[in-house]
């Protein structure tokens, strides 16, 4: 009876989280038909819908907070599992009470926002202050904050659920005295004397703004890499060094709940949703498959064709998905059994999978380069545009790394009779333009439209849902299911993803107020390192934080720090983003994380193949992105020639 009167309260918080969750996931499909009409109104008849880039402002902040409970409720914040998985494996003591601390954490960080928030709202319904221009176009401001409280207390309410449950598997760990209580107490006691050392050193030192602001980064890096939820790390610790800086938690807490109201007011964040909606609905489509039966055709003749098949499929495939996840999802199921089928080494097939998969973080449209261009405030349409060169560039490298390969180390690549033989193609010329056509026409929408001046990237990411939309239709692949599934997904992607560039904004505003990018200044000058040591120096470290950390988390620390500081070079931050970029995929094939590795050995599912097979079948790959990545650094035209 007990339980039944917990459960029943549990079930009401879930149906209210599910219908938000149901919510947002309306309201992205009606971001992209009113994306759409406004630029076929505009095409059409020269008349615009008015008020549409507030909408798109607007509903931003309405998707992340309709589904960020859902997106916590089903683990998809962004955290690094490297450790926490480890020790939820052989420590499971240790592992729980962890996650209990983390979620603990994540419970604190919404109740700070909820409380700041809170006298916003109030003044905002005061004063009846509207968002736009009136007499223009203009809404009602206060709704937008009252969906930031209750979205705030549903993340906390869902937070704390998690709390509770990591608890009660620590209950039943210790009634089957298996709760290593001795592990617990030396890793608590750790705990708070590291809390106590820094408590100490901000209280009975005077320790200057520039120092506190140092301590942030190593702090973050070790939240991060112990499991720490990133959004959460980073907007803890800056809530955390803005107190210490200002000597006033009511400043630090009025920047965090101003930092998450207004960062999400950008015109820019609409390509996230969209561009998210329409990968995943080219997915559906099975348009991946197509490309890569056409691919295989194509490259039928050429020795170690269907490694160079996968590739060019893959690179194809980057310019409508905008993520190597799905990439490497889809290519996993489809090129790995056909390859391992005909006679191609395991290492050799999942390598060649986990190198091209990556093209779709380079080629546009593309997740990291969104996310570059909003925090270093740069154009997403130049950033989309420069990656096209460099991303041809890279496709090649691979096909000259599959050539040689072939005919220098075939028995690295495949059986003698597999490298032999002449695969055979039955594909008329009909049937390879039926299948290549929806995925042309798709790219000539999307990068046509932004490189034609036809419309901007958010609008292209509108333009581009709707033809995946009607593409996946037309080949009768469309349901309601998979439709609310994609809407969904595509939820709780922008929801987590948005949560990380709130986080950002907040801690490059700490960082920036701690004067790290004065001192960092002062220290480049007297070192007289320039240009090129520091470009060196970024590259290496974005490289080495790959072996621990995930590709966004790397952006999220890293670029809100080199952007000040190569600013007085006069950087072209368009070249800037595409060396990133690539310096970030990179570390998506290094070991020990290496996410496109993990998702590639995750949907295989094959016992032959462990995941060093797929670390060291990236290797070769790996090794050419650097040969590309250098070929950028010293030849910037690469990126910029066509911006």
């Amino acid at each position: 009876m007990n339980g039944q009167r917990h459960a029943f309260p549990a079930r009401q918080f879930d149906a209210l989280v599910s219908l938000f969750n149901g919510g947002g996931s309306v309201w992205i499909f009606c971001l992209m038909v009113i994306l759409c009409a406004d630029v076929l109104a505009r095409w059409l008849f020269n008349a615009p819908i008015n008020g549409v880039p507030l909408l798109v402002e607007l509903s931003i902040l309405m998707i992340v907070f309709m589904q960020l409970p859902a997106a916590i409720r089903s683990n998809r914040l962004t955290r690094s599992d490297i450790l926490l998985s480890r020790l939820l494996r052989d420590r499971p003591s240790v592992g729980l009470s962890l996650s209990a601390a983390y979620d603990a954490l994540g419970v604190g960080l919404m109740i700070i926002v909820f409380h700041y928030t809170l006298p916003i709202f109030a003044k905002v319904w005061r004063r009846n202050t509207f968002e736009g221009l009136e007499g223009d176009f203009a809404l009602p401001g206060w709704p937008f904050k009252l969906l930031i409280l209750i979205g705030s207390a549903m993340c906390a309410v869902q937070f704390g659920r998690s709390l509770l449950r990591s608890l009660r598997q620590l209950a039943k760990l210790r009634d089957e005295k298996a709760l290593e209580a001795a592990r617990l107490v030396r890793l608590g006691a750790l705990l708070l004397a590291a809390a106590a050392a820094l408590f100490v050193l901000a209280r009975a030192t005077d320790i200057s703004a520039a120092g506190v602001g140092v301590i942030s980064i190593f702090l973050v890096l070790l939240f991060v890499y112990a499991g720490t939820h990133v959004g959460v790390a980073l907007a803890l610790i800056s809530f955390v060094c803005l107190w210490v800086v200002r000597d006033d938690p009511v400043i630090a807490g009025k920047l965090l709940a101003l930092s998450v109201g207004e960062s999400m007011q950008e015109y820019e964040f609409g390509v996230i949703p969209l561009f998210v909606f329409m990968g995943l609905l080219v997915s559906v489509s099975g348009i991946g498959t197509d490309t890569y039966d056409v691919a295989n055709h194509l490259f039928r003749k050429v020795r170690g064709g269907l490694g160079t098949a996968t590739v060019g499929a893959n690179a194809v495939f980057a310019a409508v998905t905008g993520t190597s996840i799905a990439s490497a999802s889809v290519f996993t199921r489809v090129a790995v059994p056909e390859m391992l089928r005909l006679g191609y080494r395991p290492r050799f097939s999942v390598g060649v999978v986990a190198g091209s998969s990556v093209l779709g973080m380079l080629i546009p449209p593309s997740l990291l380069l969104i996310i570059f261009g909003i925090l270093a405030e740069q154009s997403i349409g130049d950033l989309f545009i420069a990656g096209i060169i460099p991303g041809l560039v890279l496709t090649l490298a691979y096909f000259v790394l599959i050539w040689i390969m072939a005919h220098r180390f075939p028995n690295k690549v495949a059986t003698p009779a597999a490298l032999s033989a002449e695969r055979e193609s039955l594909m008329s010329v009909r049937a390879l333009i039926a299948k290549s056509a929806p995925i042309v026409l798709l790219i000539a929408l999307v990068l046509g439209g932004i490189y034609g001046g036809v419309f901007t990237a958010t609008e292209a990411g509108g333009m581009g849902a709707l033809g995946a939309l009607c593409l996946t239709f037309f080949k009768r692949k469309l349901n309601r299911r998979n439709l609310w599934e994609a809407l969904s997904e595509t939820g709780h992607v922008t929801a987590s993803i948005s949560f990380l560039l709130v986080s950002a904004h907040i801690y490059s505003r700490m960082i920036a107020l701690t004067g790290i990018p004065n001192l960092m200044e002062a220290w480049v000058e007297s070192s007289g390192l320039g240009l090129a040591g520091l470009l060196a120096i970024y590259i290496v470290a974005i490289i080495l934080m790959g072996t621990i950390l995930d590709a966004g988390s790397i952006m999220l620390i890293t670029v809100p720090l080199a952007i000040p500081v190569l600013a007085p070079f006069g950087v072209d931050f368009i070249w800037f983003g595409i060396v990133t970029i690539i310096a970030v995929e990179i570390g998506l094939l290094t070991p020990p994380l290496g996410l496109a590795c993990f998702v590639i050995h995750n949907n295989l599912a094959d016992d032959r193949i462990r995941i060093e097979d797929v670390f060291w079948g990236a290797v070769p790959f790996a090794i050419t992105m650097f040969v590309v990545l250098m070929l950028v650094v010293f030849i910037p035209d690469l990126a910029t020639v066509l911006v």
